[in-house]
C-alpha cells in the first residue's frame, strides 16, 4: 500500500509532475494483481477473490465492487483501520460514527461493523414517505448535539452541499475534540479553487436546478433516496478545502493518497483514491 499525506497543494503538484506519466501504467499493473490475486478487505482481512469482484466499466474508483463497498470506500475504511490501530479514536465496541448514509450498502457495512452507528438521509419533504423508515439530517444544518460523536464519515457528499463551508462548521460542532472527519468526493486535485457549477439561492429549495443560480451546465448524480432524480452537484472541490476546513474549527486537514491493489483500492485515471481527513480541534 502506497499511502503519501498531503497538506498543501505546492507539495502535492511537486508529486503530481514526477508521478503523473506513470499513472497509465500504474493502474494496468494494479489490474493485472487485483485479477491474479484478488484483493484483502480492508477491516475483517479476509481474502476475496478477483471473481468476486463487480466491475463495470472503466471508473474502478466506482466499481470493483464487493460486499457493498466501490474502491474509495475501502480507502476510507483503510484511513479508518490506521486511527484504529494507532489509539487515536475508541475502539470499535466505543467508536461513537456518524455516516450521512442509511440506506446504501455501504451504511448496512458501517452498521455490521459498528454497534453505535448513527445514519441519515436527506428528505427535506416533510411529507416523504421515506422519513417513516430512516431519519433525516441536513447536513448544513443538523440538529444533533454538539460534541457528541467520535467520527464523522462523508462519502460523495460535498459535491451536493449547497452551503460546504457551514456543512464543515457543523460537522466541527458535533464532533468531540479529537474527533476525527474521513470524506471521499470528486476532487480538483489539479487546482486550488474549488469549480462552483451552481450556488444556492436565499429561500430557494435545496437541490433543485431550477431555483438555484447555475453558473454551469447542471449536473446531476446518483441520489440512493430518490434515484429517480439525482442530485444537483454544487461545486468540486479543490485544495482550497483545507483552508475551508481550517476556517470551520477543524486542524490539521489533509488529502491521502491511497494506492493500494492488495485491498482493492485503485482510482480512474490515476493509480489512488484520494481521501480527505481533518480533525477537531
Amino acid at each position: 500500500m502506497e499511502h503519501r499525506v498531503f497538506t498543501e497543494f505546492p507539495a502535492f503538484q511537486i508529486f503530481l509532475q514526477r508521478s503523473l506519466p506513470l499513472w497509465p501504467s500504474q493502474v494496468q499493473q494494479a489490474l493485472r494483481l487485483i485479477a491474479l490475486n484478488g484483493i484483502v478487505d480492508p477491516l475483517t482481512e479476509t481474502a476475496v477473490s478477483a471473481a468476486s469482484l463487480g466491475l463495470a466499466g472503466a471508473n474502478y474508483r466506482e466499481t470493483l465492487i464487493h460486499n457493498g463497498c466501490l474502491s474509495r470506500h475501502r480507502a476510507v475504511l483503510l484511513v479508518l483501520q490506521e486511527l484504529l490501530k494507532a489509539g487515536r479514536i475508541p475502539h470499535v465496541e466505543q467508536l461513537e460514527l456518524y455516516c450521512p448514509e442509511a440506506i446504501t450498502p455501504f451504511a448496512s457495512v458501517l452498521r455490521q461493523l459498528f454497534p453505535n452507528l448513527l445514519g441519515s438521509e436527506y428528505m427535506p419533504d416533510r411529507a416523504d414517505p421515506q422519513r417513516k423508515h430512516f431519519p433525516h439530517q441536513d447536513l448544513c444544518e443538523l440538529t444533533l448535539p454538539q460534541a457528541c460523536l467520535d467520527l464523522v464519515v462523508c462519502n460523495e457528499l460535498f459535491e451536493h452541499l449547497y452551503d460546504l463551508p457551514a456543512a464543515l462548521s457543523e460537522i466541527a460542532r458535533i464532533l468531540r475534540p479529537g474527533g476525527f472527519l474521513i470524506s471521499t468526493c470528486p476532487f480538483a486535485y489539479d487546482r486550488i479553487g474549488t469549480i462552483v457549477k451552481a450556488r444556492h439561492r436565499p429561500g430557494a429549495t435545496p437541490g433543485v436546478a431550477s431555483e438555484a443560480e447555475l453558473l454551469m451546465e447542471p449536473e446531476f448524480h446518483g441520489d440512493p433516496v430518490h434515484p429517480e432524480q439525482g442530485s444537483l452537484v454544487y461545486q468540486i472541490p479543490a485544495w482550497d478545502l483545507l483552508d475551508q476546513a481550517r476556517q470551520a474549527g477543524l486542524r490539521d486537514p489533509a488529502i491521502h493518497w491511497i494506492a493500494a491493489p492488495s485491498y482493492g483500492v485503485l482510482g480512474q485515471e490515476l493509480p489512488a483514491v484520494m481521501v480527505f481527513v481533518a480533525q477537531r480541534r
